[in-house]
């Protein structure tokens, strides 16, 4: 036995460092395996549909836009039960409570924001769209599903830059009635081709017709780099972010309005021709 070890003593070492090697591998992949695993099974969370609305899990910030005082999140949010939600996971289906906010409860709010309990956790989930409005809806179709038929339905309207550094607040009557009137103008929703004909106008408008911005496959392409950030300047020019708050407590938050191109992007893009600022 000894002889046999000293004579294949290389070829035992060199197994015993393939073995260790391999163990190592094991290891290493079922590591990542479970990461990944966990990975899709969280993401399964990230968002449900609940009464026909989609909800989208949120953080603490976007919280304290519905309820302002919320220091964090947890069960102190939770209004009523409203019953139980199946998540379908990778592992199966999860059954978790689902909480209406107490704050918008108690204030008679729609569900703008929702709690699920898991594992004994608290999470937040805002409104972020609905079922009815997934096929290029117009703004009419979004104002139905949102509740919104007058200026009165509006409560406020907070335009901010690129940087998040608040530009103005809208909240007088008169001055929610006007933006009522100009949002319910904006109509259809904008086909990708139909909009990149305003990007290209707009160039034409500022620059003149040089024929470096073309249209083609629902894109403003530019012929080259200079132009390209000539029309970027351009189109970024006076962006804004805009968050409309109802009185009903449901939101529209982050729709964009870009005055030189007459776009204002809310489920999809709109065209306007009167600014709203």
């Amino acid at each position: 036995m000894k002889s046999f070890l000293k004579e294949h003593r290389g070829l035992l070492i060199a197994a015993g460092l393939f073995l260790l090697f391999l163990c190592g591998w094991m290891l290493l992949w079922s590591r990542i395996s479970r990461s990944v695993g966990d990975a899709e099974q969280e993401d399964a969370f990230s968002q449900f549909v609940y009464s026909g609305a989609y909800y989208t899990l949120c953080d603490a910030e976007a919280v304290r836009a519905y309820v302002p005082e919320a220091e964090s999140i947890g069960r102190s949010l939770c209004g009523t039960q409203l019953g139980d939600i199946s998540i379908p996971t990778p592992a199966g289906a999860e059954v978790c409570p689902l909480y209406a906010c107490k704050a918008l409860e108690d204030a008679g709010k729609e569900h703008g924001l929702l709690l699920l309990e898991r594992s004994g956790g608290i999470s937040a989930y805002e409104l972020t769209g609905f079922q009815v409005l997934d096929a290029d809806p117009s703004i009419w179709a979004v104002c139905a599903a949102y509740g919104i038929g007058a200026g009165k339905d509006f409560e406020s309207v907070t335009v901010r830059d690129t940087d998040g550094t608040e530009l103005m607040q809208i909240t007088d009557r008169d001055a929610l009635d006007v933006f009522f009137r100009k949002f319910a103008a904006l109509g259809e929703n904008l086909s990708d081709d139909e909009a990149a004909v305003f990007y290209r106008d707009a160039y034409i408008a500022e620059y003149g017709d040089d024929g470096r911005i073309t249209v083609e496959n629902g894109k403003a392409s530019a012929a080259d780099d200079e132009t390209y950030n000539k029309a970027m300047e351009l189109w970024s020019r006076g962006v804004s972010v805009v968050d409309i708050r109802l009185n009903n407590g449901l939101q529209l938050r982050g729709c964009l309005y870009a005055p030189q191109t007459g776009l204002f992007t809310v489920y999809g893009i709109y065209h306007f021709t009167e600014p709203f600022f």
